[in-house]
């Protein structure tokens, strides 16, 4: 528990923007910091393709949402809940760089101490091989719901996180100038 005695989460966001369907847990939590406040014991991490160096991060939770592409082998942008330590044998995690990262990390979080609890939202994705910045329209059609339900999981923890008055422009940052884009 925190100082304030509230449960720690984080929600991370974890893929590569470059890699098309790859990126989706970035863009989600790029829509959820554009969208809401959290409570103070809510952080909510791009974690990129961070890896390994994600392992203090999330040791400072008790509890991890993350957000990536997965593959299932179900249809482009199914979505897929499940907590780690009992996820389903169809659930694969080794299809990219960050992923076996990603694995490693959950492999050596018990090592150096109490792990957190950690749910992931997947989404099955389409393409995670050829360069480009957009998500394929089924992965796309997804991250609305993916946002909801990150927005969902917290609320069920006691932690809701409340609507901006007005949500901010999500600006893709490989196009972005700073001139009004």
């Amino acid at each position: 528990m925190s100082d304030t005695g509230q449960q720690r989460i984080l929600v991370l966001g974890v893929g590569n923007v470059l890699l098309r369907d790859e990126g989706v847990g970035v863009r989600v939590v790029q829509e959820l910091l554009a969208r809401y406040h959290f409570p103070p014991n809510v952080r909510v991490v791009d974690g990129g393709v961070l890896g390994l160096s994600l392992t203090g991060t999330m040791m400072e939770a008790e509890v991890v949402i993350v957000v990536d592409a997965v593959r299932g082998g179900d249809e482009p942008g199914t979505i897929y809940r499940f907590w780690w330590e009992s996820r389903p044998e169809h659930i694969q995690y080794k299809d990219s760089l960050h992923q076996i990262d990603l694995m490693e990390v959950m492999a050596q979080l018990p090592l150096i101490g109490e792990p957190p609890k950690v749910l992931v939202l997947g989404v099955e994705y389409e393409d995670i091989f050829d360069w480009g910045t957009e998500l394929t329209p089924k992965v796309a059609a997804a991250v609305p719901r993916l946002v909801e339900l990150v927005v969902e999981e917290l609320t069920k923890m006691g932690h809701p996180p409340t609507a901006k008055e007005r949500p901010e422009q999500v600006f893709d940052v490989l196009s972005y100038s700073g001139k009004g884009n």
